[in-house]
């Protein structure tokens, strides 16, 4: 048992020491984050409850050890039940149990600069440029009415990475989605704050 408990304290103490040398600059990073978005704005007149329901994949590769590129997609799935009430769309006015959905999915590329090099702790800013799709639905009773548009787009973030070990880390992020003008919607947008899973390549 002395012997066993030798070896492992042997193997902790050189992976310590590995992970001290080790130069925490990578090569590229891919995260998975969870989501909980407010809508604000047109969207909040639309739908006022905050959203649990996201989800966002991304990915990134170093141009210098601050420097990343690379891109986003996911989803953030709004809904509210309004029970009885009225819709009206232009000089239309319907009556029922109203339930409204929006569904939003960015396809951004983005552009990240990290304040340290080589900490474990990694403040970060974060730019994303692209389109979301979005689809926005009122159901009351039998009838639905739905429109979808692609809109351009633009993500400032804000966050801070911290690395777990040499290959693996959690990001905490707050990001801002702000939308432009389609032809069948308004512009809209939301604050999404994430939680994300991050793997790390050297």
């Amino acid at each position: 048992m002395k012997k066993f408990t030798i070896v492992i304290a042997g193997i902790l103490a050189t992976q310590s020491m590995l992970a001290q040398e080790l130069n925490l600059n990578f090569k590229s990073l891919m995260s998975f984050n969870y989501s909980v978005a407010v809508p604000v704005g047109n969207l909040g007149d639309f739908i006022s409850k905050t959203s649990p329901r996201g989800f966002s994949f991304e990915y990134k590769k170093a141009l210098t050890p601050n420097f990343y590129i690379g891109g986003e997609t996911g989803f953030n799935n709004f809904y509210e039940d309004l029970g009885n009430g009225t819709f009206e769309k232009g000089t239309a006015s319907i009556t029922g149990y109203q339930t409204r959905y929006n569904t939003s999915l960015p396809f951004l590329v983005t552009a990240d600069y990290f304040y340290q090099e080589n900490d474990k702790f990694k403040p970060y800013l974060s730019l994303g440029i692209g389109t979301i799709y979005d689809n926005r639905e009122v159901d009351l009773g039998l009838l639905t009415d739905s429109a979808d548009a692609w809109f351009f787009a633009i993500k400032p973030e804000v966050g801070v990475l911290f690395n777990i070990n040499s290959f693996s880390g959690i990001k905490i992020g707050a990001k801002y989605y702000q939308t432009f003008d389609a032809r069948d919607l308004d512009a809209y947008s939301y604050f999404s704050f994430n939680i994300g899973y991050v793997l790390m390549r050297f």
